[in-house]
């Protein structure tokens, strides 16, 4: 992208925005249902039990708001806690529909808080065009089992109120917003049944932020999983680029996530983002046709301030996506085209990573800070305004042609047919696979398995090609015409190919083989000897091998003998 000079001066860190003083008359109306932190003056934040309860009144006074589950979801944490969410219904025809989640991390609680205000202004009618144009669901407490577990001693470098915030992670130490791939636990695959129930256009995940001292009220970042749409993802940058805009007129520092970039000798050099993985919840939706926002709410201001800041902010996307419908809707259709029309022509390609690419310049406030004990800013020694290169932005690189399908060895299918399917991806018998495309089998170049636990797994880091030919070492169980036909079978020619593509390659770095559910065949030690298994993944035609673009069209099929 073009570098861009961008003058604008980010506003100091610790005001209070008019906005908030002057909140509507409805909202102070004590005939309103009333959150348990407006209740106990920023006290404490909410329990499952209280958003509920706030839900709850808050249907009295419009049946319109529902409580919501998706079809074959988890009604509950693995703990018994339950995933209580709602759905408010838009009063126009054809809405947008959005899905807001708060709470992933239990410690950060602002977005969890905001989501009730933010409820309650829709049917009290405060933003009549979001709700004419926009359906939306939200889970307040996706983390449910971290929700009722505050204390003052979690996260004290930020203000909290005094009751105590949650844990980051859920009871098994699973951190929840690096198991949208594996899926690990009961709350993605509440997510996941989500996704196919409701189908969401636009996904927002709110967070607060840890990291570098930079005064932005709010960083948010656009959906960059590797394989997503490309025009899709550019929109999803321009409205936040938009809203960007919106907020700086409002008094309201926003930009994208990220951190300083440091010099070998520690001096600030630009600001850069972080990932652009598929585990995360704002990156997913990418994958699915959706647009996602990360919300990252600035950790040094109040948790009073936090929960406004978060109003403000969802509420001006709200508004860009209710201004934006149509255009949202039709570059959504316009996505699942563009893939369909790579199969018409039998060049279906995606990239095997991306990398940070500069997308502008802009004017930052550094901010030399003065902390207490715990971490928590008390005071500024100073502010610098520095102009920097900022790579917040990611591209594709490593593109290859695609294979037809993905075969999975029948042993393996119970284990993985049900991630797959959760997902939302066409499976099939392997007995349905193309007879006339060749059988690729995976010859390795590279195996890491880690040597500490991520997620609690031994990640697997797998770099090879795809090829006919059978690896040299003979495997102790054939793939025979009857395990072929007994396989299961994930074409990529469907609409979410490219989650197959990334979920079943060996390549993936967000895959089912890095994530470990095939480690019995790809982690093998040194004190595995004799013949191992049979590859447990088969490619279905050789357009994926070797970076190449030929077709195998017609190739017969090739059993190990």
């Amino acid at each position: 992208m073009k570098s861009i000079k961008n003058s604008a001066v980010v506003l100091t860190t610790l005001f209070s925005f008019v906005g908030f003083a002057q909140a509507s008359d409805k909202s102070k109306d004590t005939t309103w249902p009333q959150a348990r932190f407006e209740l106990n003056n920023y006290q404490t934040t909410s329990s499952v039990a209280d958003v509920a309860q706030f839900m709850s009144a808050l249907q009295k006074k419009d049946a319109a708001l529902r409580p919501y589950q998706p079809k074959n979801a988890p009604r509950t944490t693995e703990t018994g806690q339950p995933l209580n969410a709602w759905r408010l219904a838009s009063t126009g025809k054809d809405p947008l529909r959005v899905y807001i989640n708060a709470g992933i991390h239990a410690g950060e609680v602002e977005g969890k808080d905001a989501m009730q205000i933010i409820l309650r202004e829709l049917i009290q009618g405060k933003y009549p065009e979001i709700r004419q144009s926009i359906e939306i669901v939200t889970l307040p407490t996706y983390n449910a089992d971290g929700a009722d577990a505050q204390d003052p001693l979690n996260r004290r470098h930020q203000p909290n109120p005094a009751g105590g915030v949650g844990p980051r992670e859920n009871v098994f130490g699973i951190d929840l917003n690096r198991d949208m791939m594996k899926a690990a636990a009961a709350n993605t695959r509440w997510m996941l049944a989500m996704y196919q129930d409701f189908q969401p256009a636009a996904v927002f995940d709110l967070h607060t932020t840890n990291g570098s001292y930079h005064g932005f009220h709010i960083t948010y970042e656009p959906a960059w999983a590797t394989g997503g749409d490309a025009p899709l993802q550019g929109l999803n940058r321009r409205m936040l680029t938009d809203v960007r805009a919106m907020m700086l007129k409002q008094g309201m520092p926003t930009y994208d996530y990220g951190n300083f970039r440091f010099d070998k000798d520690k001096k600030i050099v630009g600001w850069e983002s972080a990932f652009s993985s598929p585990n995360l919840v704002s990156n997913y939706p990418t994958l699915q046709y959706a647009l996602g926002v990360l919300v990252e709410s600035y950790v040094y201001r109040s948790f009073k301030e936090r929960i406004e800041d978060n109003r403000l902010y969802v509420v001006e996307l709200l508004r860009w996506l209710a201004a934006n419908k149509e255009q949202v809707k039709r570059e959504q259709m316009a996505a699942k085209t563009r893939w369909a029309d790579q199969w018409k022509i039998n060049d279906a390609r995606l990239p095997l990573r991306t990398e940070m690419t500069l997308a502008e310049t802009y004017t930052f406030e550094v901010v030399d800070p003065i902390k207490d004990a715990n971490g928590q800013i008390i005071g500024e020694k100073s502010r610098t305004k520095m102009d920097l290169p900022a790579y917040v932005a990611f591209k594709a690189v490593d593109e290859i042609r695609v294979p037809q399908g993905y075969l999975v060895d029948p042993a393996y299918a119970e284990k993985l047919r049900p991630i797959l399917q959760a997902h939302g991806l066409k499976v099939l018998p392997g007995s349905a696979r193309p007879k006339g495309e060749a059988l690729m089998y995976f010859h390795e170049t590279e195996r890491n398995i880690a040597k500490d636990t991520f997620q609690g797994i031994f990640t697997a880091q797998i770099k090879g090609q795809w090829k006919e030919q059978v690896p040299e070492k003979r495997a102790g169980y054939a793939w025979s015409n009857e395990a072929l036909d007994k396989a299961i079978y994930v074409p990529l020619n469907q609409p979410l190919g490219r989650l197959g593509f990334y979920l079943l390659d060996p390549r993936s770095a967000d895959g089912l083989v890095y994530w470990g559910y095939l480690h019995a065949y790809y982690a093998r030690g040194k004190g595995m000897w004799g013949e191992p298994p049979r590859q447990p993944i088969l490619a279905i035609g050789s357009a994926a091998a070797n970076h190449t673009s030929e077709s195998a069209a017609g190739k017969p099929e090739r059993v190990q003998e």
